[in-house]
């Protein structure tokens, strides 16, 4: 039994344990109303927004094809595997399902979270994927749809994957695709990061014709984020699509008739402008950087000594050699009325001063013309002519033909090459201009760079009548004229005359180009990459020289037969000399040009 103070003590606890209760379902209460009628309309949003969500739907980008619709960039449908930082619940889980995915594909972790983490630095919404494989195989993604209820923030994302059927072949021309970096993302305001973007070449060119535009869906998901039903509320519209002038199937057999060379090839059409093969050796696998490439290969790849990702054709400048002859002979035909009769005597070597300026051939020419000149290639007669003319009226016509600038080809990284002044020499070595730099730019040499893109424009325009174009990449584009060679027509008709002697008669340097049937002009090129002084040296075969010290080898030709005409120029790094280096490959060009195998550009 209590006593009277033990009862009013324990009835004093009750009413304050009663008082307790009802404080605590009051503030229950007040936060219920709190929750579901003041604030009952946001959280009822919010909920929404949390179980309803809106996903991209990727847009293929536009086919691109050759001249004859051989479609030479497609899509596939592919999967990548991507990570919702919202449905991780915390940062850890994130990471963790990372792991596994690792794990289970045999994937390099520290890419993964490097690809995580700067999805994060980008700025991705937690609520959008952050893309951190992309191209799995079927079987991959089977590892990982089994297991994505272990997989917290893990979903598979399908989407058109780029390929290139015709692997490295057309590569430098077609460029490939890639994550957006921080520039492209202000360029092209529409992307966002995890989108794909053009890289180089006619993708990066022609990003915004080929880039499609991106349908939304509408997603129902569960607490744990997993869909429940989708709805497509917009549909995309794949990219439009690109037809080059280019025709793969010169393009491959050209590639494969320079493998093991390192160089580059160029095919126009002189009329309109078509580039109809532009090759450049060695070369590289776009759809293999485009799926995206581990660190180790890219730096095997960028540091690899041959330079496969350099374009040569047009980004790469060299000496022209005797090819740059005819910009000479051209010059010499508007200033000296009596060049055709003009004979010179070539011992094999020029005294200027105290320098001694040798020919290419040790024995000399003996007494030649200005045709013969040309058709043997006579370094001393072009000292001598050089000399007349002088480096300001070289220089000034060089660039009146199209050289020293860019040919404005619709491609990115292309180089102006450089025709030298005796302005700039001053003015960049401090040094007046000598005379036999004069005579060493006379036959191509010195410092004088040119691309081979530039050339084969220069031969376009010799034999079209002087225009000079741009060269057409784009089958769609109009022919354009960018201006005209300065000379008189009737000299360009001479010129075109003793470059077909230099194929088809005795002692011409380019023999190797002829070809029964074909009406063929041609200029041969050695140039010379590092001085060879001692006798002993000139007289080593080209195998027994150093590779990297061995000449640049030109051949820059045209090819006519009944209403078709090619211009075909050839550059083989180190391949010593012009007719024996690049001439074999120029002469099975221009025959399988003509030849039943090929379908023709017309």
């Amino acid at each position: 039994m209590y006593t009277k103070n033990e009862e009013d003590i324990v009835s004093g606890r009750i009413k304050i344990v009663y008082v307790c209760i009802f404080l605590l379902f009051l503030a229950i209460t007040i936060r219920l109303w709190h929750l579901q009628i003041f604030k009952g309309n946001y959280y009822y949003v919010l909920s929404k927004k949390n179980r309803i969500r809106f996903a991209d739907i990727y847009a293929p980008r536009g086919i691109i094809y050759d001249r004859h619709l051989r479609i030479v960039a497609q899509n596939l449908p592919a999967y990548a595997i991507g990570i919702i930082r919202e449905d991780c619940y915390k940062e850890s889980k994130c990471e963790e399902s990372i792991k596994k995915v690792s794990y289970f594909l045999n994937r390099d972790l520290d890419e993964l979270m490097e690809t995580f983490n700067r999805g994060k630095k980008k700025g991705i919404k937690p609520f959008n994927p952050i893309i951190i494989l992309r191209d799995l195989s079927f079987e991959a993604i089977c590892k990982i749809e089994v297991r994505l209820s272990e997989l917290p923030g893990v979903v598979i994302i399908p989407y058109p994957t780029r390929v290139y059927p015709y692997g490295e072949i057309g590569a430098h021309v077609l460029g490939y695709v890639g994550e957006p970096s921080e520039k492209d993302l202000i360029r092209f305001p529409y992307l966002k990061p995890g989108d794909i973007v053009g890289k180089a070449g006619v993708e990066r060119v022609f990003e915004t014709e080929l880039r499609g535009i991106k349908g939304k869906k509408r997603l129902e998901v569960d607490a744990w984020g997993r869909t429940l039903s989708e709805k497509v509320v917009k549909r995309g519209k794949q990219g439009n699509s690109l037809k080059l002038a280019l025709d793969f199937d010169l393009e491959s057999y050209i590639y494969k008739r320079m493998e093991n060379k390192t160089g580059t090839c160029v095919v126009m059409d002189p009329f309109s402008g078509d580039v109809l093969a532009l090759v450049s050796v060695p070369s590289f696998d776009p759809t293999k950087l485009s799926h995206g490439i581990s660190k180790k290969e890219w730096i095997k790849l960028v540091s690899n000594k041959f330079h496969p990702l350099q374009n040569r054709a047009i980004s790469s400048a060299y000496p022209p050699g005797s090819v740059f002859k005819l910009v000479v002979a051209m010059l010499a035909m508007n200033k000296f009325k009596d060049i055709k009769t003009h004979r010179e005597y070539c011992p094999g070597f020029y005294k200027l001063g105290n320098r001694v300026f040798r020919c290419w051939k040790k024995w000399g020419h003996g007494w030649v013309n200005f045709k013969e000149a040309i058709k043997q290639s006579c370094d001393v007669y072009f000292y001598k002519l050089g000399e007349g003319l002088g480096i300001d009226e070289i220089s000034q016509f060089a660039k009146k033909c199209g050289l020293g600038k860019k040919t404005e080809i619709n491609l990115l990284g292309e180089s102006p090459g450089f025709i030298p002044t005796r302005q700039w020499k001053l003015k960049r070595f401090h040094v007046p201009w000598q005379k036999g730099e004069t005579l060493n730019v006379s036959i191509g040499q010195g410092y004088v760079l040119v691309t081979p893109i530039q050339i084969a424009r220069l031969i376009c325009s010799i034999v079209n009548g002087g225009k000079i174009l741009r060269p057409k990449i784009i089958m769609e584009d109009k022919t354009y004229v960018l201006g005209k060679l300065p000379v008189r027509q009737a000299y360009l008709n001479d010129l075109k005359k003793i470059m077909i002697a230099t194929v088809e008669e005795k002692h011409g340097t380019a023999n190797i180009l002829k070809t029964k049937g074909v009406v063929i002009g041609a200029k041969t090129g050695t140039a010379q990459v590092v001085s060879i002084k001692s006798d002993e040296e000139r007289k080593k075969n080209v195998e027994e020289i150093p590779y990297e010290k061995r000449d640049h080898a030109w051949m820059a030709s045209f090819a006519i037969k009944k209403d078709r005409c090619y211009v075909v120029v050839c550059l083989v790094e180190h391949g010593g000399h012009g007719a024996s280096g690049a001439g074999p490959v120029v002469r099975d060009v221009i025959r399988y040009l003509f030849s039943r195998r090929y379908k023709g550009h017309n």
